[in-house]
């Protein structure tokens, strides 16, 4: 996700520009540190995929105890059958919350407020 959003034209000046793109650094550098907190308290053997998009889906899957989780991150990049994918993400997602003991409901935050969520599950 990093990638495309630094790789978004504006028509801005340089240094809103410039701006623009440290901030998107620094909430991706926040989230990647709140998933691999998230799945260490799961339980993920290797917590720090978090820190890879790809290998972060992976561990998310592996948090959420799918029964294949290479299996749905590789779907996730196939078009049609992302859907079904995608859903079985937000499965994950909810079990990761029962995991952590708070309310799935959530996760209808997650598009406005994503980072303040996964903070809230790392550490709330």
């Amino acid at each position: 996700m990093l990638p495309l959003i630094l790789a978004q034209s504006t028509s801005g000046s340089g240094a809103s520009s410039a701006l623009s793109n440290l901030i998107s650094i620094i909430v991706y550098l926040a989230g990647a540190f709140f998933c691999w907190k998230i799945y260490e308290k799961c339980g993920v053997e290797n917590a720090w995929f978090a820190w890879i998009p790809i290998l972060g889906t992976y561990a998310n899957f592996q948090a959420g105890d799918e029964e294949n989780p290479l299996l749905w991150t590789i779907l996730l990049f196939v078009p049609c059958i992302n859907i079904v994918a995608i859903v079985k993400l937000i499965i994950a997602w909810v079990t990761i919350c029962r995991k952590l003991e708070k309310s799935p409901w959530l996760l209808l935050l997650m598009p406005c407020f994503s980072v303040l969520i996964l903070g809230y599950l790392a550490y709330g």
